[in-house]
């Protein structure tokens, strides 16, 4: 039996009309009203106009940026990137806020829906394959998905920068220095992005004469394993002379130790980090660090999310990598010779 207006109304308590102005987006209404009334439109089965999945009042995509917010540097500037590349491109984004759990992450994409978005970016890199794989099991075929997380073994297509290519170039940096020995201070192994990063910095030094890694401290990208790291660091009997950290907020961490111990960079330890944050270049001394363009990052993810409006096709677990480059500043500049007990 053809699912009508009336029924929505019997389910829901709301009047036709006000129904009506829910599904055609239309008219004052409020939110969670308008979200009860799609949710019951589409378990009745009730056939939604296709615009209202597809675009605003305005013509303009509503897509969404969901993520596991936390505060610091690095997701202000991962938002601030996808806001630049929506207006470049006359898009429209919002942010939302979820924890890296299944069924929260699958409803959250039911309203989404109901609430007019075309579709979603994901970047919850704590997620596992089969995580990815259920979300897609039960997320509607007409709600485009992305994500912008590296993935063991991709089901879901994804655009993200190449970690790997990064590292190398860190280290290819350090080499050309003059640099010899050397640490790294990881990520969190759990996430597949941390593991590439330590592959490719660990890689190069292979494949060049004289290059000894030293040191490597697993941390997890906060401020405070940084601290850690440098606690770790000056127990040495043998110091690497040049250390790369997997991410800006720990190498801040360990600078901070390191100045209060009385060092200098980079004369006593030349650093690099990794995703050119802000602070980066107002730091002294100012810190090399792999550039991470996430402007570029969105216009990738915008033209993927609009090529599957109308037609959407199957997730064939493609990887698109966007490059990435090295912004070179004082704490990884050879100036002179190490101070630091090299026994």
């Amino acid at each position: 039996m053809k699912v009508t207006l009336k029924d929505i109304s019997e389910n829901t308590g709301f009047s036709v009309s006000t129904i009506s102005r829910a599904i055609r987006n239309k008219g004052r209404i409020s939110d969670k009203n308008r979200k009860k009334i799609i949710t019951s439109a589409q378990k009745l089965g009730y056939p939604l106009p296709e615009k209202r999945t597809r675009e605003t009042e305005s013509g303009k995509p509503n897509f969404a940026l969901v993520t596991h917010f936390r505060t610091g540097e690095f997701y202000a500037s991962f938002f601030v990137g996808f806001a630049e590349a929506a207006q470049k491109k006359g898009l429209r984004v919002g942010l939302f806020d979820v924890r890296p759990d299944l069924q929260e992450i699958e409803e959250l994409f039911k309203d989404l829906k109901g609430l007019g978005y075309a579709g979603a970016v994901l970047f919850i890199p704590e997620l596992k394959d089969f995580e990815y794989k259920e979300i897609l099991e039960n997320t509607s075929v007409d709600f485009p998905i992305i994500s912008c997380s590296q993935i063991d073994n991709s089901v879901l297509d994804t655009v993200t920068f190449d970690a790997y290519q990064g590292a190398v170039m860190v280290a290819k940096h350090f080499y050309e220095q003059g640099y010899r020995s050397f640490g790294i201070i990881e990520g969190p192994y759990e996430t597949p992005e941390a593991r590439f990063r330590t592959n490719g910095f660990t890689d190069y030094l292979k494949s060049v004469p004289d290059a000894e890694k030293l040191w490597e401290f697993r941390g997890d990208y906060t401020h405070e394993s940084g601290i850690r790291a440098f606690d770790d660091f000056i127990q040495l009997n043998k110091k690497p002379r040049a250390i790369f950290g997997a991410n800006d907020a720990m190498v801040l961490g360990f600078i901070e130790s390191l100045r209060k111990a009385n060092l200098q960079i980079p004369d006593d330890v030349a650093i690099a980090g990794y995703d050119n944050l802000p602070i980066c270049e107002y730091h002294y001394p100012k810190i090399t660090s792999v550039k991470t363009d996430y402007s570029l990052l969105a216009e990738n993810t915008f033209d993927n999310l609009i090529s599957r409006l109308g037609s959407p096709d199957k997730h064939q677990g493609i990887v698109s990598l966007v490059p990435v480059s090295l912004e070179v500043r004082d704490s990884s500049l050879h100036y002179s010779e190490n101070k630091v007990a090299q026994s």
